[in-house]
């Protein structure tokens, strides 16, 4: 298998147990994200579903977040081109709702879209990272989106 088709980019694990279990699912050829593996690999239940997207706790949130969503598309996609243009649509409408349930917490986002050997990603499976920052935070939180300066930031 080239590393273009890999399902996981390995070095982007940000804990040996996290790269662990992506080697697990690696070879058994699972994508944690598809939604025929979600309720079997990903430990949190998916929280909402709509006609594009779902939306379940991260496995591994950033530390310094109060609190850490995945909002992941359905079909198996890398990139954001290969969704309709009505997923946008439904991804900000996610976003709302999600933002107004953690209200007053702050949030941030971070999508990386295209080959995760180069944007930071960890899963070739798109998704958006959505985080909701408690006041006065025990730790900054850092989004890698860059393979370079692999040493700098948790990805």
């Amino acid at each position: 298998m080239s590393d273009a088709e890999r399902l996981y980019h390995l070095d982007a694990a940000r804990t040996a147990d996290q790269r662990a279990y992506m080697e697990q699912l690696e070879a058994a050829g699972v994508c944690v994200f598809c939604p025929e593996h979600v309720a079997a690999h990903h430990r949190e239940p998916i929280e909402l579903s709509g006609e594009h997207w779902y939306v379940t706790k991260n496995d591994y949130p950033y530390a310094g977040t109060a609190a850490h969503y995945l909002i992941v598309p359905h079909r198996h996609v890398t990139s954001f081109e290969e969704l309709p243009d009505a997923a946008g649509a439904e991804l900000w409408a996610i976003k709302r709702r999600l933002r107004e349930q953690l209200a007053p917490l702050a949030t941030a986002t971070v999508e990386r879209s295209g080959d995760m050997r180069f944007n930071g990603g960890s899963v070739a499976h798109l998704h958006t990272h959505f985080v909701a920052l408690a006041p006065g935070p025990e730790k900054t939180v850092r989004f890698k989106v860059s393979e370079l300066g692999a040493d700098e930031a948790p990805r």
